[in-house]
């Protein structure tokens, strides 16, 4: 019998010498969630103990958690407890101690009061006094504080009133009562007014948000400040220096790597609001946008603005607009900062371009979000059709309803695909709800639908769902609780780990071999289902699909191809409208490529190849290349591209 895998359980993961021998490599993508991301560490830890990470993308959370793995792949070679993975290693510890990650959701001085109260209104246990005492607060700063006393002024004048009158009657006692009452009413009704309407103006004056990540209110490190030294430190670069940039990501610790073939490749997404569309970090960064030094002041330390001002991409417009500077130039924290920008939470990104549309010319604000409003889980990063290597994807999502949480073993909260027919079954929202509470969770539902159908419809396709692990929480975990108690903190910590030994046994393992974790899936006659999910299954599984899409799509092609196209094919470029082949050689090659030849004779292109494929196809009902294919059957699609890669356009060199 084949020796059962206890998985990395003994594996230390804060010693130096854990991460000095991978033997394979891996893609990592991980999905946004705010707070979900203490999940992630000690899962890339498990990774990068068996394999060198070389993409690394990632949205909102994610993005912070695929920023610190990039970084510590970088820093993986340097034998110092601040650097590397050894490091990132002990991040969940820092976090779950002293409020640590609380406290990194600074506001600035203009939010501080709508501060406490979103912190009061997010936490799964509330407290109402206190949220209520908080609110009136909010509602006597600012210049609207006259709202509250309009409010409580009717009850107090009663109260008042009544207060004078005979008070041996107990209608007067009755009527006190009431009186105070409306008093206190009025009060918080004129109060949540006031910070309605305070809180609408100093949102937009920040960004609509109330942490900015930089220049917190009493000075002390916030969002921004702490990630930017955080990334320095795992990548193993002092923190009063030029920040980590992609550029040397690219180049790696040794610089032998380039923008095209980097040491690792550190990807993510944020949502261009103003234009309504993702945008993919760092190449779709394109020339053309420019930022002010005093909004970015508010948004990133002292230090990464100097290097952004250092390294702009040209002259300086209309005396304050600074050109961003190429992607090679681009520090991580400030892509990453793009992507986690969680709405109302934290300030969204104004960068400057214009709007050629307008013909005016001039600069205007374009604003970027929290890349999980348009993506939250892009699995589809780094993909490839014949991959060679596996792009792991790290899922978040609610318990089902059949599978509560584990409090006793937290391998129990994750789940993975062990069979090709696992992982294809839809997930359901569901709200058992009725009145206006009903409305509210249909209305949510229908937001969360509209985010999230691209995801939810990529993970169910063959050769995406076999490589994503998913971990489960509740309500009082992740999401916005920013000020979960250590001992949650350190449950979530741990469950990400196990996602991470979970990817590493199923894919270092053959099909069938046994393992540790069979035993979560035992049966009541004491046998677990084989396991067939490993890297020998799923190149099996990408090869299937994509020779099917390529069949598929080759006879598309061709059936649209007649005598008008070939003509259009065989135009010189004096008679073609527009788009002609660039030189004689590009020609000859096209036309090669569909009838093998550009005169007559013997033909090999694409028209003959298809020609072929369909007489075999025909010879037997199951012969089609679809048949027997994994299931849901992907499909090829047009979808709109960044246009030519930023960092493949200014060369590596300055």
């Amino acid at each position: 019998m084949a020796e059962i895998s206890v998985g990395q359980d003994a594996t230390d993961l804060g010693a130096w010498g854990t991460y000095q021998e991978p033997t394979r490599e891996c893609d990592v993508v991980m999905k946004g969630g705010i707070t979900s991301g203490v999940l992630y560490p000690l899962a890339v830890c498990e990774l990068a103990a068996t394999y060198h990470l070389r993409n690394v993308g990632g949205t909102s959370a994610g993005a912070i958690a695929a920023a610190a793995a990039a970084a510590a792949e970088h820093g993986r070679a340097i034998d110092a407890p601040t650097a590397g993975y050894q490091a990132l290693a002990a991040l969940p510890d820092w976090l779950g101690s002293d409020r640590n990650l609380e406290e990194l959701f600074r506001p600035t001085a203009t939010t501080r009061g709508v501060h406490k109260v979103l912190m009061r209104l997010v936490q799964p246990k509330k407290n109402w006094p206190m949220i209520l005492a908080s609110v009136v607060a909010a509602g006597f700063s600012g210049r609207r504080a006259w709202l509250p006393v309009l409010g409580a002024l009717p009850g107090l004048i009663c109260f008042l009133a009544l207060g004078i009158s005979d008070p041996a009657s107990w209608w007067t006692w009755g009527a006190l009562v009431v009186a105070l009452l409306l008093t206190l009413l009025g009060l918080v009704v004129g109060a949540v007014l006031s910070l309605v309407l305070t809180s609408g103006e100093k949102l937009d004056q920040n960004g609509y948000g109330v942490v900015a990540g930089s220049s917190s209110y009493d000075g002390k490190d916030s969002l921004s400040d702490w990630l930017a030294d955080t990334i320095d430190t795992l990548a193993g670069r002092p923190t009063d220096g030029a920040p980590l940039t992609f550029g040397d990501l690219w180049k790696g610790p040794d610089g032998t790597g380039t923008a095209l073939a980097p040491h690792v490749n550190l990807e993510m997404l944020t949502t261009n609001v103003t234009q309504g569309r993702p945008t993919r970090l760092p190449d779709e960064l394109v020339p053309g946008y420019c930022f002010t030094e005093k909004e970015f002041r508010l948004l990133f330390p002292e230090r990464v603005v100097q290097h952004l001002k250092a390294h702009r991409g040209g002259e300086i417009k209309g005396g304050y607009l600074i050109p961003m500077p190429h992607v090679r130039d681009l520090p991580v924290v400030v892509a990453t900062r793009m992507s986690l920008s969680f709405p109302l939470l934290i300030s969204a990104v104004p960068l400057h371009a214009v709007d050629f549309s307008m013909g005016t010319g001039r600069h205007e604000r374009v604003w970027f979000s929290d890349g999980g409003i348009t993506s939250n889980f892009p699995i589809s990063f780094f993909d490839a059709m014949l991959p060679s290597r596996p792009t792991f994807g790290i899922n978040l999502r609610e318990f089902h309803p059949r599978y509560q949480k584990s409090t006793t073993d937290e391998r129990a909260n994750v789940w993975m695909p062990r069979t090709n027919s696992g992982g294809q079954r839809e997930w359901w929202s569901r709200w058992d709800a009725t009145g206006i509470k009903g409305v509210g969770k249909f209305l949510r539902a229908i937001a969360d639908t509209m985010q999230n159908w691209v995801d939810n419809t990529q993970t169910r396709v063959p050769g995406y769902r076999d490589r994503i692990v998913h971990i489960s929480h509740d309500h009082t975990e992740g999401g916005l609780n920013l000020a979960m108690p250590p001992e949650v903190l350190k449950a979530l910590s741990t469950r990400g780990r196990c996602a991470g030994q979970r990817l590493v046994d199923y894919y270092t393992n053959p099909p069938g071999a046994p393992l540790a974790i069979d035993e979560l899936y035992r049966n009541e006659e004491g046998t677990a289902g084989e396991r067939v999910v490993s890297w020998e299954n799923h190149r099996r599984i990408r090869l299937r699909t994509s020779l099917s899409l390529v069949t598929s799509v080759t006879g598309m092609l061709v059936d649209g191809y007649d005598a008008t196209y070939r003509g259009d094919l065989a135009a010189p470029a004096a008679d073609v409208p527009s788009y002609p082949f660039t030189n004689a050689t590009q020609h000859a090659l096209v036309r090669a490529v569909m009838d093998g030849s550009s005169g007559p004779g013997p033909r090999s292109g694409l028209v003959k190849l298809t020609e072929e494929i369909r007489a075999v196809e025909a010879t037997g009902l199951r012969v089609p290349l679809v048949v027997g294919s994994p299931r849901p059957a992907p499909v090829m699609r047009v979808w709109p591209g960044g246009g030519r890669s930023a960092r493949a356009t200014g060369g590596e060199e300055p």
